[in-house]
């Protein structure tokens, strides 16, 4: 298992160059005829909300062979969202990596209007020649915790927004390893596969669901969704792990029902912030119907006791080289390895199982 996990920089600077698509030496090729930094690359972005809030494609300065995809789904522009757009929250939060021409945003917003439902929404924008090449979004919708949306604790956007030191910048290919190491690490239940920090929190749509000893949940900590038994009963109380961390979590089995990913992309590499946007699929083989916790067997929710996975984008932020906060958009369940809808991705990797 350890050459398996271990994926080593020279393996991602000399094979496929995991965070473009492309061999690493076009990297610097890419860059140049991208031509854009990180107020261009805002700017663009900024051109893609208006159009979609104006219903109008034709604000967007696209290539001839863009791709668009909702959800996994190719489309054109001016279908899905932008039909049914209805309005921005106060939410967004940017990452931008001149060197490939990408930007990322993470926004909260109102969709439809005769009967209008809160919204989180991951759209990446791949910047050439001042024309957009790329559009990948991912709507969380219906999301409750949409209403959480910008964090009233000042504490996550301030670390979220730092440019981290140069003396304990990661590579970009490190950072990479280290993103993947978060998904190897929950689909095979071991927290010694990532680089976590001890002060590490997790957003998921909207919701805290990991927390640091020490840390200040930066929005209420989110509620776990209805269980049920087999027999009817009334489901054991479900323990409270906030506190020990993204890692230490994994522990306990109560992620076990996340049997692998695939399809792992990392288009997004903000080195000076150290943060890493990653488009993935979290499996879910479905034979995992329970955990136990203190010799009570507490089931799964409902739609994770059977075939199916979640569609993920995340920031992963790095401190001082460790995994510190994660901030995960995902939409699902949709079909068992349906995929992102993207090519190049990374193969998948499943824990053994029954």
């Amino acid at each position: 298992m350890g050459t398996r996990i271990g994926l080593t920089t020279a393996m991602v600077l000399g094979g496929l160059w995991l965070g473009a698509g492309y061999p690493a030496p076009a990297v610097a090729a890419a860059a140049k005829a991208a031509g854009c930094g990180e107020a261009c690359l805002k700017g663009v972005m900024d051109k893609y909300l208006d159009a979609l809030s104006k219903h109008d494609p034709s604000l967007l300065p696209v290539s001839a062979n863009y791709r668009y995809t909702e959800n996994g789904a190719r489309l054109k522009l001016g279908e899905g969202l932008w039909a049914t757009f209805n309005s921005w929250g106060k939410y967004r939060h940017d990452v931008y990596d001149p060197e490939t021409g990408g930007v990322a945003s993470y926004l909260n917003l109102t969709e439809n209007h005769e009967i209008p439902f809160p919204d989180l929404l991951a759209v990446r924008l791949k910047v050439k020649n001042g024309k957009v090449t790329e559009i990948e979004t991912v709507i969380s919708r219906h999301a409750n915790g949409a209403k959480n949306m910008p964090p009233q604790e000042p504490s996550w956007m301030e670390l979220m927004n730092r440019e981290e030191p140069k003396a304990t910048r990661l590579t970009r290919a490190e950072l990479i390893k280290g993103a993947l190491g978060y998904m190897k690490s929950v689909a095979f239940q071991d927290p010694s596969l990532a680089p976590y920090a001890e002060s590490c929190i997790r957003l998921e749509n909207g919701s805290v669901t990991g927390l640091g000893p020490n840390d200040k949940p930066p929005v209420p900590i989110g509620q776990g969704p209805a269980l049920t038994t087999a027999d009817g009963s009334p489901p054991p109380e479900r323990p409270n792990l906030m506190g020990l961390g993204c890692g230490k979590q994994l522990l306990y089995g109560s992620y076990s029902f996340i049997t692998g990913y695939e399809d792992a992309h990392f288009p997004i590499v903000d080195v000076k912030r150290q943060i890493v946007f990653a488009t993935f699929n979290f499996m879910r083989r479905g034979n995992v119907e329970s955990w136990k916790y203190n010799g009570k067997t507490i089931p799964m929710a409902q739609n994770m006791r059977q075939p199916n996975e979640m569609l993920n984008t995340e920031y992963f932020k790095f401190v001082d080289g460790k995994l510190s906060r994660v901030e995960a958009l995902f939409s699902g369940p949709q079909a068992y390895k349906m995929g992102t809808g993207w090519p190049g991705g990374m193969k998948e990797e499943s824990r053994p199982g029954k």
